[in-house]
C-alpha cells in the first residue's frame, strides 16, 4: 500500500509558505510520495504553469513532485499510476484555509460518509472510496504576509531593490545567488504581465532557464543580502510604525531577542526619522532570509535566536550610519564591525571595498 500526498492550490505565486507547507508535509508523512498539485488556469488568477513550476524549483520542491492536473482536488495526472483499491490519498491544506471549500466529513444525500474525511491516521480506506484532508499550520514568510493574493499586491509597488529583497524572503535559495534573484525577478514580472508571456509563449519564445545554485564567496553572501536592504533605507516617519512593530514583534517568543527588538522599537519611536529604516531592516532580517536560512542550516532555535541578536545589534549602527549620509561601503563596514562578521571586509580600505562590491 502507498501513501499519495497531495498539496492542491493555485500558487499565483508559488512561495516560501508553499515550500514550508511542502516540507511540513514530506516530514509529517514519511515514507509517502508528496506532490504539489497546480492548474494552467489563468482565468482568474496570472501566472501560467511554466512559470510556476520554475518557482516551486527555486523554492525547493523535489524534480517531478509539482504537476500539472486540470483539477487540484482531483488530481487524477497523479492518481493514476496507483492502485485505487489499495492506496491512501491525502490532502495537505494549509490552516487558513480549513475554511474554505471542500471541507472534509459530513455525508451524502444518501446517508453515506462524504468522500472527502478528515485525516486521522487511522482505518483509511483506499481511494476509491474516501480521500483524507489534513491541515498544516500557516507560515507567515514575510511582515504578516501570509498569501500570495498579498505578494501580488505588493509586488507593483516594489521598486527593483524591494523586489530583489521580497524574493530573497520568499527563496532563501536566492540569496547566495545573485543572477538566481535576478532570474527570479524576471520571472515574477513576468507573471504579472501575464497576456505578454501568454503571446509569447503562442509564438514558441521561451522563459529564460534558471540558473541553478552555486557555491559563492559566504562575504559576498553577506554583501549580497544587506545591500539591496541598506541602500533602500531612508529617512521616513511612519503613521502605523507602532502597529507595524508590534506585528514583528510577533514573530518570536524568545525573551532575549523580544527584548532587543523592543529597545530597537522604542528608539524609533523616540526618532521618527529611523522609522523607515528600522521597519525595512527589522522586518528583512525576520522575513527575509536570515531564520529561513538558520532553519535550512539545521540550527537548533536557541542558535537561530543568537544569530539573531548578533545582527540585531547591527540594526541602530546601520541606520545611523545610512542616515548621516555615509556611502554604502562605510555602512557596510560599520555593519559588518558591528556585528563581528566579516572583519576582513571591515578592515579594507574604501577604493579596496569599492573594487570588491563591483567585481564581476
Amino acid at each position: 500500500m502507498s501513501t499519495i500526498v497531495v498539496i492542491p492550490g493555485g500558487f499565483h505565486p508559488f512561495h516560501a509558505g508553499h515550500a514550508s507547507l511542502y516540507q511540513a508535509a514530506v516530514k509529517a508523512f514519511p515514507g509517502a510520495d508528496v506532490y504539489v498539485a497546480a492548474t494552467n488556469s489563468q482565468e482568474e488568477r496570472p501566472f501560467p504553469f511554466k512559470i510556476k513550476e520554475k518557482l516551486a524549483k527555486v523554492a525547493g520542491v523535489a524534480p517531478g513532485h509539482f504537476v500539472q492536473v486540470t483539477s487540484p482536488f482531483k488530481a487524477e495526472e497523479i492518481t493514476r499510476q496507483y492502485d485505487p483499491n489499495s492506496d491512501v490519498l491525502i490532502f495537505v491544506r494549509s490552516e487558513k484555509d480549513r475554511n474554505e471549500s471542500p471541507k472534509p466529513g459530513g455525508t451524502t444525500k444518501k446517508g453515506s460518509p462524504s468522500y472527502f474525511q478528515p485525516y486521522t491516521g487511522k482505518n483509511l480506506k483506499p481511494f476509491s472510496k474516501h480521500a483524507y484532508i489534513e491541515y498544516l499550520p500557516t507560515i507567515e514568510f514575510g511582515p504578516g504576509i501570509t498569501s500570495a493574493s498579498e505578494i501580488r499586491a505588493m509586488w507593483p509597488k516594489l521598486n527593483d531593490k524591494r523586489k530583489t529583497a521580497m524574493v530573497m524572503s520568499l527563496y532563501p535559495a536566492t540569496q547566495k545567488n545573485p543572477k538566481l534573484a535576478a532570474n527570479v525577478v524576471k520571472l515574477l514580472d513576468a507573471g504579472m504581465g501575464v497576456e505578454t508571456v501568454n503571446e509569447k509563449m503562442k509564438m514558441g519564445a521561451t522563459i529564460e532557464p534558471i540558473e541553478e545554485d552555486k557555491e559563492i564567496d559566504p562575504v559576498k553572501t553577506v554583501i549580497q543580502f544587506y545591500e539591496p536592504i541598506v541602500n533602500d533605507i531612508h529617512k521616513e516617519k511612519i503613521d502605523d510604525y507602532v502597529d507595524k512593530a508590534r506585528t514583528l514583534l510577533q514573530k518570536t517568543d524568545d525573551p532575549a531577542v523580544r527584548s532587543k527588538l523592543i529597545n530597537i522599537f522604542k528608539q524609533g519611536k523616540e526618532n521618527p526619522y529611523i522609522q523607515g529604516g528600522i521597519i525595512t531592516t527589522v522586518g528583512a532580517l525576520l522575513a527575509g532570509g536570515l531564520l529561513s536560512s538558520a532553519s535550512k542550516m539545521g540550527l537548533s532555535p536557541s542558535q537561530t535566536n543568537i544569530l539573531l541578536q548578533s545582527v540585531l545589534n547591527t540594526v541602530i549602527p546601520t541606520l545611523v550610519s545610512r542616515i548621516n549620509g555615509k556611502s554604502w561601503v562605510d555602512t557596510l563596514k560599520y555593519t559588518l564591525a558591528s556585528a563581528g562578521i566579516g572583519t576582513s571586509i571591515a578592515a579594507l580600505t574604501e577604493s579596496e571595498n569599492q573594487d570588491y562590491l563591483e567585481e564581476k
